[in-house]
């Protein structure tokens, strides 16, 4: 018993030291917590007492005497700037009346001087209005010779007596279906002369099966070129070197461009009555230029026996690409043309004066870029039925280009239907026509 109770003892005065332990852990939190808090104080004090007199006295008093200081001295400066200012313009007023003395006395000496000098201006005036008349002479007589020598080269032109107003030259291959009807439509604008070139393929068909009338007339001379080196552009310029002496004005189109020239709307005119006005006597009526108006396949897919100008009724005003593209009409009698390569067969003549249909001239630096030119329609242009209908277009396709020169037909459908409404129904006139399936183009 008496062992457990000292044990009991034990445990209560290790208990006593714990309580006094945890008391003075609380005092020392307690006091920490003072400290923290007293130090908040402060630091809030010190915010709010930069806004204390003491403060403001401190530092701001200085600062505003700089200023002051600072003020004085620029106030000093503008006086002695006034003072000098004052200075010179009382220093000038004095010397202002003792100038005006001096210039009357040097404008009295002017005046006689001047006096001299009018008498000496004048007679130097009198001989240099001599000189003037004889050198004013001397031009004029230059510029005499200069206008009668480009009369009488204009008129060199003019007075050769021409068999022909107006010929037509083009290169055909599997055109017999549009030949006549060509023909007699440009002979109701005045052309007297055709020279084609039959370009055909052997053992299919030719030009002069359908044209003998008109060859036996003498209106039309067929040259045989399938074969040979000859492609649109030598023949072009061939054809000017053998005629240029019969016919006044070359034509340089193809069989499926006709020309539609007038001065006011519903008007009908021969060439002569459109090339001879006025509005071309800019150009020393050389070279013309006319714009195509593409037509389109008027929703036709096969080919009938109607004309050209009764199946096609429907021009793109909206194709900015093909109606940029231009043919010309050119003088005869002319030195040597050049079609340029760039340009095909579409404009010729290198030093050649060129006009567009309005009769404005056309400048550029490179005359192979005179084949695009900006669409007018004003006074006249070419309705191109290029792609008339599916049917048509494969057959075109099939016969190449002239010179043997092949079409990628996948290149040409796209381009069929970039300048037609796109039909399923169209679609298989091509595939049919070339045993061969195709995609739906990409229309622009």
């Amino acid at each position: 018993m008496e062992n457990f109770l000292k044990k009991i003892k034990a445990l209560k005065n290790i208990r006593k030291k714990r309580v006094k332990k945890n008391k003075n852990l609380l005092l020392k939190i307690d006091k920490i917590n003072e400290t923290i808090k007293i130090k908040r104080k402060r630091q809030r004090q010190k915010t709010f007492d930069i806004f204390n007199t003491n403060y403001l006295i401190k530092i701001l008093f200085p600062i505003f005497i700089v200023l002051l200081f600072l003020y004085f001295l620029l106030l000093k400066k503008k006086k002695y700037k006034f003072k000098k200012i004052n200075n010179y313009l009382s220093f000038n007023n004095t010397n202002k009346s003792n100038n005006i003395n001096h210039i009357n006395n040097i404008n009295n000496i002017n005046n006689i001087n001047n006096i001299n000098n009018i008498n000496n201006i004048n007679n130097i005036n009198n001989i240099n209005n001599i000189n003037n008349i004889n050198h004013i002479n001397h031009i004029n007589n230059i510029n005499n010779i200069n206008h009668i020598n480009h009369i009488n080269n204009i008129n060199n032109i003019n007075n050769t007596s021409f068999e022909y107003y107006a010929c037509f030259t083009g290169v055909a291959r599997q055109e017999n279906k549009y030949a006549k009807e060509l023909v007699d439509y440009y002979i109701k604008l005045g052309v007297g002369k055709f020279i084609f070139g039959d370009d055909n393929l052997p053992n299919t068909e030719k030009l002069s099966d359908v044209l003998q009338d008109y060859i036996s007339n003498g209106i039309v001379d067929i040259i045989e070129i399938f074969g040979s080196d000859t492609n649109q552009i030598k023949f072009g310029q061939s054809v000017y070197e053998k005629y240029k002496t019969r016919c006044e004005w070359f034509l340089f189109f193809d069989f499926d461009e006709y020309l539609e020239i007038f001065f006011n709307k519903n008007e009908t005119l021969t060439l002569k009555q459109f090339l001879s006005n006025q509005k071309f006597s800019k150009c020393e009526s050389k070279t013309i230029l006319f714009n195509w108006l593409y037509y389109t396949d008027n929703e036709l897919i096969f080919y009938d026996n109607r004309p050209l100008l009764e199946r096609f009724t429907t021009p793109n005003y909206e194709d900015s690409l093909m109606n940029q593209f231009v043919k010309c009409v050119v003088r005869g009698n002319l030195d040597k043309i050049v079609f340029y390569p760039n340009a095909s067969h579409h404009v010729p003549s290198k030093n050649l004066t060129i006009c567009d249909s309005k009769g404005d001239l056309v400048n550029s630096g490179r005359y192979d870029l005179f084949a695009i030119r900006p669409p007018i329609f004003d006074y006249g242009y070419l309705k191109h039925f290029n792609t008339k209908t599916a049917e048509e277009y494969s057959a075109k396709i099939k016969r190449g280009y002239i010179g043997n020169i092949k079409f990628d037909i996948n290149e040409r459908v796209n381009f069929f239907f970039n300048h037609n409404k796109f039909t399923e129904e169209k679609l298989k006139v091509f595939e049919n026509s070339f045993n061969m399936s195709f995609k739906k183009p990409n229309i622009r």
